[in-house]
């Protein structure tokens, strides 16, 4: 069997390639227009593709309209209904509609986000596709197959554990209570500055983050009040909660150090992307947008850190490979995220942002707050943060865009702005 994935989600593409590369052939690409024009290669040449699956919603072309096209290609080549392609949309949401027009422009079947191997393997018995050597699930003993079913049941049972709180979830750092208790206050610059000289850590970042090429002034800084008074108290406080969050960055589990360094740095510029995403698009928040940002994938550190200790104490394979449990992860990291702001005693706005900063169609109420992290998180993507490779997207298209007025233009304002900050201060809050 030949198979093509299409799906602009890197972890998601990468986990649907892995399941389908053990049924046949697997050839998978980011882009709809892609996907036109590799069915419409191989069907002109002497291997066509037996199935692909489509993700309905990508940047340039989305998975309706391919499709339609796919559809259209065969029709004009004259091709009988029982030698055409077979063709399973993917989505992250189950809406009548979409499903009904999908059906109706020639689909043969769904899959909804999150999948596993037992889930893809009765979508194809159901519609007739012969699996070699096998007619169940339970029959298919690959290596790469029994690993990706034992991290989905493995996150499922820790998911249970956090929702009957048998599992200890971290407490928010206390500076970062204590700062708050004072600013809502209204503490002064001289009562800020007596709670932070108690850590001489902090105390030093500030000052070198405010002598940094992004806020430097005419003269250098050497006392933290003098820092705070630079930087600002908004600043200061978004500043503290970065480096107290930093020390949560950490792992027990050296197989998942890149990963949590990884996560850090994406956080980190999703915190400074989300701050000048609602100044350029002129948005008021009720919420903080740095540290909305800061803290949007907070749910999948926990979950990294707990699996990693988990298999440290029962001692599981190193096969097991960092890659597929980064995709058995994503579809619960918000939960947990959620789970874990709740009872931290975040507002539901931030609880919405974690819950859905992927996934804005799921959202019943799209906030401000949610859009602009949805956006930055995106945009952070495209450049490269925390991800081994940019994710290729056409920012303009993207929803969150559209709802922030933000167009090519503007974008293309945003992305040096980001840059410099990181590029300041990264090294600083290490």
């Amino acid at each position: 069997m030949k198979i093509l994935v299409v799906d602009d989600e890197l972890v998601s593409r990468e986990k649907m390639q892995a399941i389908m590369g053990s049924f046949g052939e697997c050839e998978a690409v980011e882009k709809g227009v892609e996907a036109v024009e590799t069915f419409r290669r191989t069907l002109e040449g002497s291997e066509p593709f037996d199935l692909i699956t489509l993700d309905i919603i990508m940047p340039d072309l989305d998975g309706m309209e391919a499709l339609i096209i796919i559809r259209q290609i065969e029709d004009e080549k004259k091709i009988p209904n029982t030698e055409r392609v077979k063709i399973f949309m993917v989505t992250s949401h189950s809406k009548k509609d979409t499903i009904l027009s999908c059906v109706q422009a020639g689909c043969d079947d769904f899959i909804t986000k999150p999948f596993n191997r037992e889930i893809i393997t009765q979508k194809l018995i159901n519609n007739g596709v012969k699996i070699e050597g096998s007619t169940s699930p339970e029959q298919l003993d690959t290596k790469q197959d029994r690993t990706i079913e034992k991290n989905g049941q493995f996150i499922d049972k820790m998911i249970e554990k956090f929702n009957r709180g048998e599992i200890d979830l971290p407490s928010l750092p206390q500076i970062h209570l204590k700062f708050k208790e004072l600013a809502d206050k209204g503490a002064t610059l001289q009562n800020i500055a007596e709670l932070l000289r108690k850590d001489a850590a902090i105390s030093s970042k500030l000052i070198s983050i405010s002598n940094s090429a992004y806020y430097r002034g005419v003269s250098e800084n050497k006392t933290l009040e003098s820092a705070i008074a630079r930087l600002g108290i908004k600043t200061t406080k978004q500043t503290v909660n970065a480096i107290a969050n930093r020390s949560m960055y950490t792992t027990g589990n050296e197989k998942y150090t890149k990963l949590v360094e990884d996560l850090w740095q994406h956080s980190l510029s999703c915190a400074y992307a989300s701050q000048i995403v609602a100044q350029k698009a002129q948005v008021r928040l009720t919420e903080d947008a740095f540290t909305l940002g800061l803290l949007h994938d907070i749910g999948k550190l926990i979950l990294i850190q707990v699996v990693g200790e988990a298999e440290k104490r029962t001692q599981a394979s190193d096969e097991v490979q960092v890659k597929e449990m980064f995709s058995a992860l994503d579809p619960y990291h918000g939960k947990t995220g959620g789970l874990l702001l709740k009872k931290w005693g975040f507002s539901e706005k931030y609880i919405s942002v974690s819950l859905y900063h992927d996934a804005l169609e799921k959202a019943d109420n799209i906030t401000r707050e949610l859009e602009v992290v949805h956006f930055a998180n995106l945009l952070v993507k495209s450049m490269g943060f925390g991800q081994s490779e940019p994710l290729d997207i056409a920012l303009h298209n993207v929803e969150s865009a559209g709802l922030l007025n933000l167009d090519s233009a503007k974008i293309d304002e945003i992305k040096p702005e980001i840059q410099e900050q990181i590029d300041s201060v990264k090294q600083l809050l290490e």
